[in-house]
């Protein structure tokens, strides 16, 4: 059986993995795979989690683009002949970059194409020497409000918590 590690942020979006985790562990067991599974406890524990999967041949993030920038960061410390491949399982209130590529909305389609869809190369971007991201990058004044809102009001709101303006612009 081939070794995977499964990353869930439980809390993103509107906590829907609660509800699949079952019909998605039956498709890795189904595709040769022994998931471990780690539940996220807070902050930046992706990416320690990720960093730590050099001895795994898979490694599948189910969050939102926030958790997936994680579990990347995490995984660029591995050498690259050591570094596992990612499949994600988008389950944030956005879900931007899994849309940029074509992935399933659907979680358990979503999980099949993690365990058995061919893999291809994605640019990754870094700040400084160690902050890795996929997709978008920000920096400046508001790109604490994603971070600082807490999941309940993402909840809430959806798409609209990023999609503002401040009223001087």
């Amino acid at each position: 059986m081939k070794k995977m590690l499964f990353i869930i942020n439980p809390r993103s979006g509107k906590e829907q993995i609660r509800s699949r985790l079952l019909e998605i562990l039956d498709s890795f067991v189904k595709a040769g795979y022994g998931p471990s599974v780690y539940i996220t406890q807070g902050p930046k524990d992706a990416e320690y989690q990720a960093a730590r999967a050099k001895t795994k041949e898979l490694v599948v993030c189910s969050g939102g683009d926030g958790t997936l920038n994680e579990v990347v960061s995490g995984l660029m410390t591995i050498s690259p002949e050591k570094r596992p491949e990612l499949g994600y399982i988008p389950s944030g209130s956005t879900n931007d970059f899994a849309s940029s590529l074509g992935l399933p909305k659907n979680m358990r389609k979503a999980a099949q194409t993690a365990a058995l869809g061919k893999p291809f190369l994605v640019d990754v971007g870094v700040f400084g020497k160690n902050r890795y991201f996929v997709y978008v990058a920000a920096f400046g004044a508001f790109t604490e409000v994603s971070y600082s809102t807490p999941q309940e009001t993402k909840n809430i709101l959806g798409h609209q918590h990023i999609c503002w303006k401040p009223s001087n612009a």
